[in-house]
């Protein structure tokens, strides 16, 4: 059964399956247009780099994702509230901090994505995983 909406049945196509298929994938336009703001937030590096920093160190706070990404305080708290308003992080309390992770099927499965091509094989102080080896740069004691 062909999935062509009621209004353009008379138009004519060159390959009727294929425009079958290709209208069905696009059938459901809340999660189409999700994609596309996953997708766009995805697209800004400052972001991407605040995603992948809670999507592999666990949940941070502001001024702990600030210093990891090399961005001001404001600057993270502006982009996570862009990330949260399109569902990709939540924020939860500690006490007094509020720590923020990644949220969302879509979000992970990309976060994956990317990881493998710019991440490689890390092994996280937090985290127990298989790879090489990282090292910290020691922080000076004051």
């Amino acid at each position: 059964m062909h999935q062509v909406p009621p209004a353009r049945r008379g138009v004519r196509v060159v390959d009727p399956d294929q425009v079958c298929d290709a209208t069905a994938v696009l059938a459901d336009g809340e999660q189409l247009r999700h994609a596309a703001a996953v997708l766009d937030a995805l697209g800004d590096v400052h972001r991407l780099s605040i995603l992948l920093a809670l999507h592999h160190a666990g949940d941070l706070c502001v001024s702990d994702l600030a210093f990891a990404v090399g961005m001001s305080d404001s600057a993270v708290s502006h982009a996570l509230r862009l990330l949260r308003a399109h569902g990709m992080v939540a924020a939860h309390r500690e006490g007094r901090l509020v720590r923020y992770r990644v949220v969302g099927g879509l979000t992970t499965r990309l976060l994956d994505v990317v990881s493998e091509g710019v991440v490689g094989d890390v092994v996280l102080h937090a985290h127990s995983t298989a790879g090489a080896h990282l090292d910290a740069v020691p922080v000076p004691q004051d």
